[in-house]
């Protein structure tokens, strides 16, 4: 029976002994540890580093072209393909010191203050995808072809920028700074999936174009066991990876959805556009941040309507925020994309404004010349005859007539050219500066002197002891008094227990008669009031007893 032998591949380009032996020395130099090998490190590092702080894509394939990091990829490939021990460990320590050379210093990087927020060319990187492991075993087929074959080692600075090894470990550094381990793990396991990736794919060029020699029994046998473990520890990241492609992809449809479907509710309200979305994902319900330009906001019954819309077409269990920015937009004519009925209303305002403004313009001309009166507030109302009926509230140190509300009136019936009602509210107000009150009439801006000033205390003493004789309970409050027709007419408001009778009036009038003035003629206003204990009236009626008991 013919024994079957395994074919082994064939190549197109087969490597002579002489080559074989240059080969491995210039795989083994960019391998082996040195002082230019960290130098390069560190600086395609730095200008990795700074690059993804700029978000720039230039100066991160800068950093790639200057990065060694593939060297001794290609030197632990050519290491377990060959058996070469020595080979392998210079390799993987050149590697590992480099990785942590360059996580450290670009740590220390983002330690920096001034370091801007991170932007897509850091993002991209934390989140590898089933492309990243396929690109990876593509730039290791073509780097290490472009190694066996001296023809084309052109061609590696191209390769060097299809194989993100430096990148990855800066944004790792990066991210370990700001202290966001998630990303600085997602940054990770892109370089350990290039390295891995990267290794395997040179080490099947290798073994194809004869840099290494394989027996052909079992050829096939010992490349699977000394790369089985990488290609087992890829396979396995490849079907995560290709489970966040999938969920990369999902989220973009549905922010596509979200987008689309939101912008078609908001854009019913003329003038209304969609400008940001935000959502995430937690507890089961998909949250839903909308930022909405528009003229006028978003109420909650017309947001609910919009979330049962979307619950419908998206997802059930969506919650929907809508954040109303209001913006107006105008043309030459004034402002565009408003409803009929919000611009009917904004007329109308601007008429009565316009009007309200006509009507306080004359009754400020019209006061202008009585001292200290002042128009503080316009109140508009219109009555269901029709005719207006404007309140209008005045500071004045004397009340407003009738007499002179009837000329205001006529004023503004003949400068609006329209009937008005006009009502004057009076607020008194005192003005005073440092020497006397100042807008008030004569008798209060001089201050009582001399005769004049005897005469009131005599006044004041003689009413105040003959209601103390007369009523014992009842209690002078104002006391006014003045000239008119040859008589000295004197006006008393009185609280007491009861009113005082004609006669009791008649008894403190004479009294007065007698002491200061035949001519006094006394009028006085009764306010029935006093304090009362169990066995008799109080002397006299304080207001403030109850305020001193609290």
């Amino acid at each position: 029976m013919k024994k079957f032998k395994m074919p082994i591949f064939r190549f197109s380009y087969r490597i002579d002994s002489d080559e074989r032996q240059i080969i491995y020395a210039n795989i083994t130099d960019i391998s082996i540890p040195s002082r230019s090998f960290y130098l390069m490190v560190c600086i395609s590092t730095i200008i990795a580093t700074y690059g993804l702080l700029a978000n720039s894509t230039a100066v991160v394939i800068g950093a790639m072209l200057v990065a060694p990091l593939m060297g001794p990829i290609f030197g632990i490939a050519l290491g377990l393909s060959n058996g070469d021990n020595k080979l392998l460990r210079n390799s993987v320590r050149s590697e590992l010191l480099g990785m942590l050379l360059a996580v450290a210093l670009a740590t220390v990087i983002g330690l920096v203050p001034l370091r801007p927020d991170f932007a897509t060319e850091i993002v991209a990187r934390t989140q590898p995808t089933i492309y990243d492991i396929i690109i990876a075993l593509a730039s290791g087929l073509a780097g290490a072809y472009t190694m066996v074959n001296r023809k084309l080692s052109p061609a590696l600075p191209g390769v060097a920028i299809s194989t993100a090894l430096v990148p990855p470990l800066a944004t790792v550094g990066l991210c370990l700074a700001a202290h966001n381990y998630e990303w600085a793990l997602g940054a990770f396991l892109l370089f350990v999936v290039n390295l891995l990736a990267i290794e395997f794919a040179a080490a099947a060029v290798f073994f194809i174009s004869g840099l290494v020699k394989l027996n052909r029994e079992n050829g096939l046998v010992v490349f699977f066991r000394r790369f089985g473990v990488s290609l087992v520890i890829l396979l396995i990241m490849a079907v995560f990876m290709t489970q966040t492609l999938i969920n990369i992809v999902a989220d973009r449809a549905l922010a596509e959805q979200l987008r689309e479907s939101l912008s078609e509710q908001i854009k019913t309200t003329v003038g209304a556009r969609l400008s940001e979305l935000r959502y995430e994902r937690k507890d089961g319900v998909l949250n839903v941040m909308a930022v909405a330009l528009t003229p006028q906001q978003f109420e909650a019954q017309r947001v609910a309507v919009i979330e049962e819309a979307l619950q419908k077409k998206i997802d059930p269990n969506l919650h929907l925020v809508i954040r109303s920015l209001i913006s107006r937009d105008a043309d030459r004519n004034g402002q565009v994309f408003i409803a009929e009925e919000e611009k009917i209303r904004q007329t109308r305002i601007a008429e009565e404004n316009l009007w309200l403004g006509e009507v306080s313009k004359t009754l400020n001309q019209e006061v202008a010349s009585m001292p200290g009166t002042r128009v503080v507030d316009i109140q508009n109302m219109v009555e269901k005859d029709g005719q207006r009926k404007i309140t209008a509230v005045i500071h004045t140190p004397t009340p407003i007539d009738p007499v002179q509300v009837g000329k205001l009136e006529d004023t503004l019936n003949a400068s609006l050219q329209h009937p008005v009602h006009l009502v004057i509210r009076s607020i008194l107000t005192r003005d005073a500066d440092a020497s006397q009150y100042i807008y008030d009439d004569d008798l209060w801006q001089k201050p009582l002197s001399g005769p004049e000033l005897e005469f009131h205390n005599q006044l004041e003493n003689l009413i105040t002891n003959q209601l103390h004789k007369q009523e014992p309970a009842a209690k002078l409050l104002e006391m006014y008094y003045g000239e008119k027709n040859d008589a000295l007419l004197v006006l008393l408001q009185i609280r007491s227990p009861y009113t005082l009778r004609p006669n009791d009036i008649k008894i403190l009038e004479n009294i007065l008669q007698e002491e200061l003035d035949e001519n006094i003629e006394l009028i006085v206003r009764c306010t029935v009031g006093a304090d009362v204990c169990s066995r008799y009236y109080l002397n006299g009626y304080d207001e403030n007893l109850a305020r001193t008991l609290q």
